[in-house]
This record gives structure tokens, sequence and C-alpha cells, in this order.
């Protein structure tokens, strides 16, 4: 029994034959909230914000189309009603108790770097795995992983690789330690608005964002920093996020330092 939910979700495109120059960037994360909280408290909350902008829950919250102000949130393009909806927004985000764990990749980068470059879906599911185990590790809980449904052929790819780690471990985590904090891997389709991915969307988005942006001080990223796992001295990198591949981390941390 799980005692924990971690949201799964993506920003970008996996694909290292196709390359896109304006946003050639994959991550993958999770976020982590105790399974109670999520029900009782971050659910109920979300929706609240959902009733109180479009008087009733059934609306998806996308980033692309909150940033593009396309569809049902049209209503932002009135400059008083997007500044107290992003108000809400943020402070329901930053206000929260979760923690998040998330990878993110450098296509341009990997591709440079190396000559038969790994699936970025491998590499991604996996970091964010192993640090799933050093987080729950001895405290005898659980997490359920829970991603949001796309396509038949993407779901079977990244439940692959979960079922592979499940197996047989890696060369960090054995197949044991795996199965000692998670549980199991599900598939949410959209059309059932489940407001943990929704959430998950709009906090995964800066990441990977932020992993191939130079900009300092790009605000939706700096409102979730604190939300990382760390290490006991409060270091996140290489922790609660790491950046693939090396000098895409070293470029992100002289700009951060």
């Amino acid at each position: 029994m799980h005692t924990h939910i971690a949201f799964l979700d993506e920003s970008g495109d996996h694909s290292m034959q196709h390359i896109d120059l304006q946003f050639p960037v994959f991550a993958l994360g999770s976020v982590i909230f105790e399974r109670e909280y999520y029900y009782n408290l971050v659910n109920p909350t979300m929706d609240g914000i959902k009733y109180k902008y479009w008087k009733h829950r059934n609306i998806i919250f996308h980033s692309v189309d909150i940033r593009k102000q396309r569809g049902m949130f049209n209503i932002l393009r009135d400059r008083e009603i997007r500044t107290h909806f992003l108000d809400d927004i943020t402070g329901f985000v930053s206000g929260l108790d979760y923690k998040i764990i998330a990878a993110g990749i450098n296509k341009s980068d990997h591709f440079r770097t190396y000559a038969a470059p790994a699936n970025p879906y491998v590499l991604t599911l996996e970091f964010v795995m192993e640090r799933l185990y050093f987080y729950f590790k001895g405290s005898g809980n659980k997490a359920l992983l829970i991603a949001e449904s796309r396509e038949d052929a993407d779901n079977e790819r990244l439940y692959n690789v979960f079922k592979r780690l499940m197996e047989f471990g890696n060369k960090n985590i054995s197949s044991a330690e795996f199965k000692s904090c998670i549980t199991d891997l599900e598939f949410i389709p959209k059309i059932n608005n489940e407001n943990g991915n929704q959430l998950t969307d709009l906090i995964i988005y800066p990441i990977a964002r932020k992993i191939i942006s130079r900009a300092k001080g790009y605000q939706s990223y700096i409102e979730i920093k604190p939300k990382f796992y760390t290490r006991s001295n409060g270091d996140f990198w290489g922790y609660g996020l790491k950046a693939f591949p090396s000098q895409t981390y070293q470029r992100i941390k002289q700009e951060e330092d």
C-alpha cells in the first residue's frame, strides 16, 4: 500500500532524431505528496481555483495554454483577471508541502557529446527513480507513480523502462531496493482531469526552461527552487535536480553561482 503519490510529467520531446532548436530539451520530473494530504487539501484547493475563475472544475490546467491564453484561458487576456489568477496559482504552488525530483537533458549538448546518445526517457526516469529510493529509504513509506496517459506507444515505452528497473534494478539500485519504496506506475487519461498531473505540468515546465535558458532570474523556476529534494546542506543539484550532460550542468551552475 502506498503512503505517497509521485506524479510524473514531462516537458519537451524525447526524440533524439528530431531536435527543436527553439526548445532542445527533455525534462521528466516527479512531484511527491503524502497521499492523504493530496486528497484532503491539494485536490480540493486546486478545484477551488477552477471554481473561482470558471465556476466549474471541468477545465484542465496546461502550462502552454495558460501562457498563450488560448481556449478557456482566453479570460487571461484581461490584465486584472490574469494578475489575480497568476497570483493565486503562484501562492498555491509555493504554499504547498511537496518535494520535486527531476532531470533534464539539453538534447543539443547530449547529441554533441555522445556518438550514440542514450534515450532521454531512460536517463531521466532512472535518475528520478533512484532519487525516489533515497528519498524514501528507511522511512517505511512507499510511492505510487502516476503519469498522464499519452499515446499507447509512449505509455508502453515509459512503462517498459519502469518495469525493467523494478525487475532488474540498475548499477546503483537493486530491484529489491526499488520495490521497497515504489509500488507501481499508473497512467491516468487527461479526460479524468487529475489535478496532480496538471499541477506537475505547471512545475516541470520551468525546470525544462531552466535547462536551456541563460536567464538567471527566471521567476517561475525561482519560486519552485525551495521544493527540490536536497542534501543536508541544502544543495539540490544532482540530488533533487539533475541536468545532462555535464557541460549543461556546468553552464547552469556557473550562471547560478
